[in-house]
């Protein structure tokens, strides 16, 4: 294993728009970033907080493949240990050889829909067939653009269990441009056009961008780095003066090598940047989340008391205050209402009584027009029941009339009453019985128009 030296080394965040304070804030533990190379590992180790980034220790492990994991697994966690950290969870960054990188467009899709967005159109954007693949997403942009992974199962699951047996917990499997767009946005914001490169341990020329045309460019060229940048040019749509640096001058992190050297850590760096402040800035994991390690760190205690003042805070300005506003402005209405209070009072016993006054008015106008219609009802019952027929009773209520008497034949006086225009639905009010030659009945008529009406 190479190291280079572990005193942190505290660097100024390159010039650019700072992130807002509580994004700032959000910047508080240390990463393990690991890049995974065809024979080495590139460690680096950094230190996040709200002021900028710290890079305590950077490393290579060689020939990795062909050594057994807990040897080299030793070796890191001796180099987290004299870092002063404990057990850190590593981010680590697959192949790019063996990732694909899509950016997908999705305007208008709620960030809790992306997910469902992208699993839909999944089977397009590897040329893997039925393989099983892994795959994880993150924002590239503010006009919908979403950045992709995928690498297949296969491979993520080997490299799950060389560390496993190397005993380095893996908090996140990722790629390059995922962790780069991340690392870039913790403490300052970007320009609008970038473009950076870093060679790996093969030569390969790997490319970073962004511009207006593409919201995140990622591609490894087997060129050197003038072919490769020119191309990242014309992928991107940007002229000859977009200035192309290399990835380590650009990180917020001072690097070890400013060069263009071929094992930089810079890749490394990026990771652990990363994954020191996952809350400030999310990269796409393609770890499934139950099979993800974390590590609980004392440091965290320092901001989760100050999100707790700042809770306590925005609860005092926007729930106590406003409540105890509301208190006082309840007493002063219940104090206005007792003022009024008696005049309401009397304005209630004015409107009842003449509600009272109403209703007696309504029932002396019905009575004043009843006598009218129960002398017609009588002058149509002397008019329809003449002689033979006698009546030794006649009850008149306010929807119907009875009518109790004699007659020869009780029975056809039902017609005879339905007939008239002041009565409908006759009916015996009981049994016809005989009286000698005379039949004794009691009839009861229904008033037309009256329908509904109760019986007194």
């Amino acid at each position: 294993m190479s190291t280079a030296a572990t005193e942190p080394t505290p660097v100024e965040i390159p010039a650019g728009a700072l992130q807002p304070f509580w994004k700032r804030a959000l910047a508080f533990g240390a990463g393990l970033g690991i890049a995974i190379g065809e024979r080495h590992l590139d460690v680096a180790i950094v230190r996040a907080r709200p002021a900028g980034a710290t890079l305590l220790a950077t490393a290579t492990i060689e020939d990795f493949r062909t050594r057994p994991a807990a040897e080299w697994g030793a070796e890191i966690q001796k180099l987290v240990t004299a870092a002063g950290e404990s057990r850190l969870a590593a981010t680590v960054l697959l192949p790019r050889s063996e990732v694909i990188v899509r950016t997908v467009n999705l305007p208008g899709v709620p960030a809790k829909d992306i997910a469902n967005a992208i699993e839909l159109q999944i089977d397009t954007l590897h040329p893997w067939g039925d393989t099983d693949i892994v795959w994880g997403w993150s924002l590239a942009g503010s006009k919908g653009d979403v950045m992709v992974g995928l690498a297949r199962k296969e491979l993520l699951d080997s490299f799950e269990t060389l560390f496993g047996e190397a005993g380095i917990p893996i908090a996140a499997a990722t790629f390059s441009a995922a962790v780069i767009h991340a690392a870039l946005r913790i403490w300052s914001t970007p320009p609008a056009s970038l473009l950076l490169f870093a060679r790996d341990e093969n030569g390969r020329t790997e490319v970073y961008g962004e511009s207006e045309a593409r919201a995140a460019f990622s591609a490894g060229f087997p060129m050197p780095s003038e072919r490769a940048i020119a191309l990242a040019r014309a992928e991107l749509r940007v002229g000859p003066d977009t200035p192309a640096r290399p990835l380590n001058g650009a990180l917020p992190v001072g690097l070890l090598h400013e060069n263009e050297g071929s094992s930089d850590h810079a890749l490394a760096c990026a990771a652990a940047i990363a994954g020191s402040a996952p809350r400030a800035a999310a990269f796409a994991n393609l770890l499934p989340l139950e099979r993800r390690a974390s590590h609980d760190r004392m440091q965290y205690l320092l901001p989760a008391v100050l999100a707790a003042l700042v809770v306590i805070a925005i609860v005092m300005v926007f729930v106590v205050f406003p409540a105890i506003e509301q208190r006082r402005y309840r007493d002063d209405l219940d104090r206005a209402a007792r003022q009024v209070e008696p005049a309401a009072l009397r304005a209630q016993a004015a409107e009842k009584k003449i509600a009272d006054a109403r209703i007696k008015i309504a029932a002396l106008d019905d009575i004043r027009r009843r006598p009218q219609a129960d002398l017609d009802i009588l002058n149509e019952l002397t008019r329809l029941l003449q002689p033979p027929v006698w009546t030794s009773s006649i009850e008149i209520y306010t929807d119907s009339v009875v009518v109790s008497g004699e007659a020869d034949q009780a029975a056809p006086l039902l017609k005879v009453l339905d007939s008239s225009p002041l009565f409908q639905n006759s009916e015996f009010a009981l049994s016809v019985t005989r009286n000698g030659q005379t039949e004794v009945f009691r009839i009861k008529t229904m008033r037309r128009g009256r329908a509904g009406r109760t019986t007194p």
